[in-house]
């Protein structure tokens, strides 16, 4: 038994898609952003998946058009008919934050205020959804519309929390959730705070993969997720194979940036303790633009301060910079994940990325890099 994890090349939006050994699919944000011109070198992500009917999870980490845009055009919603026909994918099961469930400040006919009608149709119906966090707002939200909290308390989840997972899911996989914080998500300035964030463990045989994702969650969560995690003993939560790069690879994953240009970010003690839990040969994949000194985000001084501060053998991977050898336009990053661990899977490739000489390791004493650029020539086997 295997799975399959897909990164895709959309600028900086993210959509990843999950897909278990079963045939079972889960999809982490959607965001459609290919504008159908023949210079848009983003993927055309509608078209990729417009071969599945049904999602067993469709998850929104956030109410950013960068990961629902298009969603409307694309899923099949029980709340209203204009969104039903034959030819869209329908969801089993959709996971929000109650931050979005709750959020008013929506553009109106955006993708996220229709996901939003969505998630609330589902909640009022009780079925078909995950609501993460538990605010005051949401208890008052609940009065409001006359449900009974016991009615629908299996249908939100905590921080702290393993996933119940349906049969079709537990075989081969378990989520657990870090964030948002039910004291996180009340009077939201950002809409990247209350970002989902979950460690999936994959499991074949005796082998397990983890893959944490991050949503655009910003340093300060992370730290207090780090702090939480050593608190009660869940450090193994925060192990990882694979490492879905917060918001795009901006330096708000990291640390303050301060007034003055750096050349790289210097993480927070505890988001460099994070880095740390990368297993051998892991994988950090941004879902990001080509990253340059002008890009903002991407950062490149975030970018430097990835490869920095994990080992030699981690690799950093964005997703508009996976180019075939022969030129062209991005292709998207797809793992496969087995009892062997974890294979990057790809066409003859070019990619030009950072490492540490291993004189660096560990102690940062000397400062000094090392480039190497490497072709790397893997065929699909």
């Amino acid at each position: 038994m295997s799975q399959t994890l897909t990164f895709y090349p959309l600028g900086n939006a993210e959509t990843c898609l999950l897909e278990l050994g079963n045939g079972a699919k889960l999809l982490f944000d959607y965001a459609a952003m290919y504008d159908g011109s023949t210079t848009d070198t983003r993927y055309d992500i509608k078209k990729e998946l417009s071969t599945i009917k049904e999602f067993d999870v469709v998850m929104f980490s956030h109410a950013h058009d960068d990961h629902t845009h298009g969603a409307s055009e694309f899923f099949y919603l029980d709340h209203a008919k204009a969104y039903q026909s034959e030819s869209r994918a329908k969801i089993k099961e959709l996971w929000v934050s109650a931050a979005f469930l709750l959020d008013t400040d929506l553009e109106n006919q955006s993708d996220a205020k229709i996901i939003r009608a969505e998630a609330r149709h589902r909640l009022k119906n009780k079925y078909g959804i995950k609501v993460f966090a538990e605010p005051d707002s949401l208890e008052k939200w609940l009065t409001d519309h006359e449900i009974d909290y016991d009615d629908v308390s299996d249908l939100i989840i905590h921080a702290g929390q393993v996933i119940n997972l349906p049969d079709s899911l537990n075989e081969e996989m378990q989520v657990f959730v870090h964030a948002p914080f039910s004291d996180d998500s009340e009077d939201i300035q950002d809409k990247n705070d209350p970002s989902l964030v979950l460690q999936v463990r994959l499991f074949n045989n005796e082998r397990e993969t983890n893959l944490l994702i991050t949503g655009d969650t910003p340093y300060q969560v992370l730290d207090k997720i780090v702090d939480i995690s050593q608190a009660n003993s869940n450090e193994s939560f925060l192990a990882w194979d694979i490492y879905d790069i917060p918001h795009h690879c901006s330096y708000t994953g990291l640390n303050e940036k301060g007034e003055k240009a750096v050349r790289i970010i210097t993480p927070t003690d505890n988001v460099q303790w994070l880095l740390e839990q990368a297993t051998t040969n892991a994988h950090m994949v941004a879902s990001c633009l080509k990253i340059t000194e002008e890009t903002s985000p991407p950062h490149m001084c975030a970018k430097r301060a990835y490869e920095k501060y994990t080992s030699p053998d981690v690799k950093f991977l964005a997703t508009m910079e996976h180019i075939p050898f022969s030129g062209g336009k991005p292709t998207p990053i797809k793992f496969v994940i087995d009892s062997f661990g974890v294979t990057l899977k790809q066409d003859r490739m070019q990619e030009v990325y950072f490492k540490k000489s291993p004189l660096e390791q560990g102690s940062n004493r000397r400062k000094k890099w090392i480039t190497h650029v490497k072709l790397l020539l893997l065929q699909i086997s």
